[in-house]
């Protein structure tokens, strides 16, 4: 008989998992700003932890009615078309005549305290025409503007 109650209690710790536990997930996805403990962690983060992938993580959260922090507009910047037009396409001065600091994704991602993933969403709901990135450009593209640049510069 010990044998069964010990194969029972065994069992019941296979069947819990946190993540089919709305109260852990908010608590960890949240960090403090929800009652957990520390930062804010993310999905992948958290998945991590318990050997699963961040999709998996996302599937018990939405299961759960959990909003993401993607969903939840942190800093109103986001919302801001304006701002984001500014920052991004460099028009910040654009009152004044001139052009201000075209800032990246990342930059700005940085500086409102979201991922880089988040800017691009907003870009594009708001029809902010996105730039190429730079990074995975062949080296035949650098060449070709490499001597655009010089090019440019003879002139």
């Amino acid at each position: 008989m010990a044998d069964d109650n010990e194969a029972e209690e065994a069992q019941e710790e296979e069947e819990y998992n946190p993540l089919d536990d709305p109260e852990y997930l908010t608590k960890e996805y949240f960090g403090e700003e929800d009652g957990g403990e520390g930062e804010p962690r993310t999905q992948a983060d958290i998945g991590e932890e318990h050997g699963v992938t961040a999709s998996t993580v996302s599937h018990y959260m939405k299961k759960h009615g959990i909003k993401t922090r993607a969903n939840v507009v942190s800093d109103e910047r986001l919302e801001d078309e304006e701002w984001l037009r500014a920052h991004y396409l460099g028009e910040d001065d654009a009152d004044e005549g001139g052009e201000g600091e075209e800032m990246t994704m990342q930059e700005i991602a940085d500086e409102i305290g979201c991922s880089d993933g988040t800017v691009m969403r907003r870009l594009h709901e708001f029809d902010i025409p996105v730039r190429r990135s730079s990074v995975g450009e062949s080296a035949e593209d650098e060449e070709e503007d490499e001597a655009e640049d010089e090019e440019d510069g003879e002139e």
